[in-house]
This record gives C-alpha cells, sequence and structure tokens, in this order.
C-alpha cells in the first residue's frame, strides 16, 4: 500500500516560500486561475497528504475546492495572510512554525 506523505504549499512566491520551510513542496501560482488548475494536478496525485493554500484564493475558487476536496484524501489547509481578531497572520504563523521546529524561515 502507498504512504501519503507529500506536503504542498501552493500560492504566491512569497507563501510558497515561507511553507518550503517546514518541508512542503512549493507549487507557485499568482492567480485564481492558476490556483484552480494546481488544485486540479493535486487532487489525482495520491501521494499528496496535506496542501496549505490561503484563504484568500480558496474563497476566489469555491468551486475548484469543492473539486479537489471530493477527488483528493489529501487534507486542503486554508491559511489567512491578513490578520484579524479571529486568526494569526502569515507572519504569525511563520513564528510560531520557527519556534516549534526550531528553524529560521525566510
Amino acid at each position: 500500500m502507498e504512504q501519503n506523505s507529500r506536503l504542498v504549499a501552493v500560492g504566491n512566491r512569497g507563501f510558497v516560500v515561507a511553507l518550503a520551510g517546514i518541508g512542503a513542496e512549493p507549487v507557485r501560482c499568482e492567480g485564481a486561475p492558476e490556483f484552480a488548475e494546481a488544485l486540479k494536478r493535486l487532487a489525482i496525485q495520491r501521494d499528496v497528504s496535506v496542501v496549505f493554500a490561503p484563504e484568500p484564493l480558496m474563497e476566489a475558487t469555491p468551486d475548484a475546492v469543492q473539486a479537489f476536496r471530493a477527488r483528493s484524501h489529501a487534507a486542503l489547509v486554508g491559511l489567512p495572510l491578513l490578520e484579524s481578531s479571529s486568526h494569526p497572520s502569515l507572519e504569525q504563523v511563520r513564528t510560531l512554525i520557527e519556534q516549534a521546529t526550531g528553524a529560521r524561515l525566510i
């Protein structure tokens, strides 16, 4: 039986670089159409276990997100990019990851 093991980060350069520090494979895309296409490709890859994506891109492509979740067994995790009272900023997420892993993320 094939073991699921790949972590993937889909988004703009800053987003994927930040998550590459925890071992996520970067899939760079700059807009909603590219993001939807990337999700379509990732949904059929059986060795992907977690896909990190920016919440704004997920909100801009609800049909692509729904299709991914219907086709893939991988977890699709939306991360906020803007600080709010209920969500940390990407910088805060980066700091938490650095503290937890002891690694310096670029």
